[in-house]
């Protein structure tokens, strides 16, 4: 926030005692101010505190979907799937879909003055006070339940019936991203690739 940004906030505080007529000639004096203005360049022009979750743009960019943000899509609180206008939409598709699918309205957005690497948040239309907003990133977790880290980038894939058991096993949330191979799959040369 510069100099004359908090210059008009502070004069905003100041105003909450004057009556709505001086409240307005000093908003037309000094310019009007926006709430939480360098949070909303943050989170796609919303308030923290409407937001359930975000992505990041390499996030978005990651074969499957992220759990996380599917819970937060059919979460009863979430109204609005917003993703910038500069992520890679064929990336963004899953997420789209998956928001239409569950009747969540979406819209895309652009701004010179959004900031940060977020490309992709579910929100509401008042207050959550979410405190984890921010999914963490797939590799990281897989590493941290000593799963496969290539795993992460076999997403859509067919993958063995012992490492589909591993997922089952530590984050069964992600299965929705595999498939098991079956004895046809076998039959045909297919291989995970932990075989290979």
């Amino acid at each position: 926030m510069g100099p004359k940004d908090e210059e008009i906030e502070e004069e905003a505080i100041l105003n909450q005692d004057k009556s709505e007529l001086e409240q307005t000639i000093s908003a037309g004096i000094h310019g009007g101010f926006e709430l939480k203005k360098g949070e909303k360049r943050r989170f796609l022009g919303e308030f923290k505190e409407r937001v359930i979750k975000t992505l990041t743009f390499s996030q978005i960019e990651e074969p499957g979907v992220y759990p996380e943000i599917l819970e937060a899509i059919r979460d009863s609180k979430a109204k609005k799937l917003i993703i910038n206008r500069q992520v890679n939409m064929k990336a963004a598709k899953e997420y789209i879909d998956l928001a239409r699918k569950n009747k969540l309205s979406f819209k895309k957005v652009e701004s010179d003055e959004f900031k940060g690497n977020i490309g992709l948040v579910v929100v509401s239309d008042k207050a959550v006070n979410r405190e984890k907003i921010k999914v963490p990133n797939k590799k990281e977790k897989f590493k941290e339940l000593n799963l496969p880290v290539e795993l992460v980038d076999k997403a859509g894939e067919k993958i063995c019936a012992e490492c589909y058991a591993k997922i089952a096993d530590e984050a069964p949330e992600e299965l929705i991203n595999f498939e098991k191979m079956n004895w046809f799959d076998k039959l045909f040369n297919s291989s995970c690739f932990c075989q290979k």
